[in-house]
């Protein structure tokens, strides 16, 4: 029976959607910082309800405050647990399901702290802060005992007595407060997408008993980071007895590549630690547990360096200590995979053609078969009758959906955006394919403006995705979002050219030390495809924007044709030289055609400014400084041939961001100059006026 406040949900939501319906509006880079973020659920032990995080962002202050929400899993009624000003996070369920830990910097704290929350809602007791943040809470069986993460200075940490903690808090500060900023290394990688690896930091897992709020080291022996990411990917066994925990086993100064390894660390505080994948030099992770203890699933990759091959899914047996693969005869990469409740059988995500569907898998591998394929699924969640997960669409952000084990129904369980989205103007969205290099089919999706008219005349705006190998999907993006492009009057296309993921590994590797020639044809055949298609589309206002891997294929194509009037780079891959700066030093060298001391005429070939002599197109050049996986080098250089060339250009640099524009006020300026860039060259109509925060307000 569907209770009165559901209804009373449902009846404010429909009233909602008819009082916009008459009168909506295209999207706003504004509006995209409006939108609530849902993220991060856990299921409760009884698997009634799901707790999850809703972050929201102030424009004006320029920050986001993350709380904790609790959904009925059955009725959809939710109800705020948290409602401090703070980033609370990673929330997880006591056993018995009476508390949830979760991390939250509040109050007077430095770091993050982990704090626990009774499920009927009171105040959030602190348990824990240490000289460093605390992050990935997870909980024991036993009920009284979680496992956290930090980071320490190893020569520092000693035994973890008031000493050794207050001599971390004073060497943290000092070099805090140094007048002195050098950062020096001998290490092959020294920094990690937007800081530096160079303070000499491990990680550990600890023990936190959540009661005495006593804790106890169990990784004394990591003496580096678990990764140059410092993620925490780790799985608890059922009876808490072991941890799987996943860490680079290769040793600084890291002039070989990474080598995340699988090993097992006993709960009782012993120290000791077993690497059970090193037979693997690729990397091994994503753990997870089966519900009987005896074995254990993880993702593999055999090469050393990113160069599109499929993550397959593996299993370890506890009795033989063998590793064997599940999953190495379907041409797919596994993303996420857990046991269903009863063991008897698995639910994995993987991407297929533009999709990410949920999929269940038989243990041995065979079987898959999609039971919710529509939009891009993540974060799932398995109970004894239900899954629950995270779905978003290219028309809608990113709400939790609840699956029904037995019928194989789906439906959505949050509505957090339901009203806001219902005000705003979308155009229509459709999958298409069409011949490209090689003479594969190749996908791509297509976006129209809002209000389209096949009778007036449109630009066309190419974008170009990143990775390489990632894929185009059926998903809402609060950065390149395709509605937003589209908005000024724009019809806009991306293309899932050679070399991105979904579409089996040999399609994906197929770019490997050619990253220019075939994915260049698929987007120039895309074009010429949708010109045939539609007669309205303007032959003399055809733009591009690319980004990363995308803004290497702008600068590939503006050395290779001036058919378009503008194009976007950011943060783009413009020079294999620069690209040796990188944060990631394995694996650029191997794919990118060759090395300046091996085959640089290969490397040359595949280097857009090999081709400046052919630069014309007018470009807009945008990076920010904080960009240690395309250094922003890459950025200056392309924009300083072009003024030497007198090529019109325009150069946008943001000191405080990195590969991504992630803060508010930044991240409109920044779509602010890209449709001032397209309405200057191709027309169009800006959804914005160039934005004043410095303004005052009345």
């Amino acid at each position: 029976m569907t209770s009165p406040r559901f209804v009373t949900v449902l009846l404010a939501l429909a009233l909602a959607t008819l009082s916009f319906g008459a009168d909506r509006r295209p999207l706003t880079p504004q509006d995209l910082w409006a939108i609530k973020r849902v993220g991060s659920p856990a299921l409760s032990p009884d698997g009634r309800t799901v707790v999850f995080t809703v972050q929201e962002w102030s424009i004006d202050k320029n920050k986001s405050t993350t709380n904790l929400w609790l959904a009925d899993v059955a009725s959809g009624d939710v109800r705020r647990l948290t409602t401090a000003a703070a980033s609370d996070g990673a929330p997880t369920w006591s056993p018995d399901g009476s508390r949830i830990a979760f991390t939250s910097k509040r109050g007077d704290d430095e770091n993050a702290a982990l704090y626990v929350i009774p499920f009927g809602g009171g105040e959030a007791e602190k348990v824990l802060e240490l000289p460093y943040g605390i992050a990935a809470p997870r909980w024991l069986p036993d009920g009284q005992n979680l496992v956290i993460s930090t980071r320490v200075i190893p020569e520092l940490v000693g035994q973890w007595e008031k000493a050794d903690l207050a001599a971390m808090k004073q060497e943290i500060k000092r070099r805090k407060d140094s007048k002195m900023t050098a950062k020096v290394t001998e290490d092959r990688q020294y920094r990690f997408f937007d800081h530096w690896l160079t303070d000499n930091l491990a990680q550990r897992l600890l023990k936190v008993n959540a009661a005495t709020k006593e804790f106890r080291d169990l990784t004394p022996r990591a003496t580096q980071l678990f990764s140059p990411s410092s993620g925490n990917d780790f799985e608890i066994s059922p009876d808490g007895s072991l941890i799987a925990l996943v860490y680079n086993s290769n040793p600084r100064p890291y002039r070989g590549h990474h080598n995340p390894d699988l090993y097992l660390v006993p709960t009782d505080g012993s120290g000791e630690w077993k690497n059970f994948t090193a037979e693997n030099v690729g990397s091994d992770s994503n753990p997870v547990f089966a519900p009987d203890g005896r074995s254990l699933l993880y993702t593999r990759t055999i090469g050393t360096i990113h160069n599109g091959e499929f993550a397959k899914l593996w299993r370890h047996d506890f009795a033989t200590g063998q590793n064997s693969p599940v999953s190495a005869h379907l041409d797919y990469s596994i993303g996420e995979a857990k046991f269903a409740a009863d063991g008897r059988s698995l639910w994995v995500i993987a991407e297929e053609r533009g999709y990410v569907p949920i999929f269940r898998l038989g243990l041995d591998g065979n079987g898959l078969a999609a039971v919710h394929a529509k939009g891009s699924s993540s974060n799932l969640e398995v109970g004894s009758t239900h899954l629950v997960f995270v779905n978003d669409t290219t028309n809608r952000p990113g709400e939790l959906f609840v699956h029904d084990v037995a019928t194989g129904a789906s439906r959505q369980l949050t509505h957090f955006n339901d009203a806001f989205m219902a005000q705003i103007d979308l155009g229509a969205v459709e999958s298409y394919t069409f011949t490209g290099a090689a003479g594969d089919e190749i996908h791509g999706w297509l976006v129209l403006p809002p209000g389209y008219d096949a009778t007036k005349q449109y630009p066309l705006l190419q974008l170009m995705h990143g990775g390489p190998h990632t894929m185009v999907r059926d998903s809402w993006s609060f950065r390149w979002n395709t509605h937003l492009f589209a908005a000024p009057g724009y019809i806009v296309t991306w293309v899932n050219r050679h070399g991105s993921t979904g579409f089996g590994e040999k399609f994906a590797m197929s770019i490997v030390n050619e990253w220019g020639d075939m994915p260049f044809e698929d987007i120039m055949k895309s074009t010429d495809h949708l010109l045939a298609r539609f007669p309205n589309i303007d032959r003399e206002r055809l733009a591009a924007a690319g980004a990363s891997y995308g803004g290497y294929m702008a600068a590939w194509v503006l050395g290779h044709t001036d058919r378009f009037k503008a194009i976007i780079n950011h943060a783009g891959v413009n020079s294999s030289y620069a690209q040796y700066a990188a944060d990631v030093p394995h694996g650029f060298p191997e794919v990118m055609g060759g090395k300046p001391w091996d085959n640089l005429e290969g490397m040359q070939r595949q280097n857009p400014m090999f081709y400046a002599r052919n630069f014309k197109t007018p470009m807009l050049v945008l990076h920010g400084e904080l960009d240690y996986r395309v250094p922003y080098g890459n950025g200056l250089e392309l924009y300083g041939v072009l003024q030497a060339l007198g090529v019109p250009s325009r150069l946008v640099i943001f000191p405080n961001e990195n590969h991504w524009i992630l803060t508010p006020q930044n991240a409109i300026h920044w779509h602010w100059e890209m449709q001032s860039w397209l309405s200057r060259h191709i027309g169009g109509t800006p959804t914005l006026t160039e934005p004043n925060f410095d303004a005052k307000k009345d």
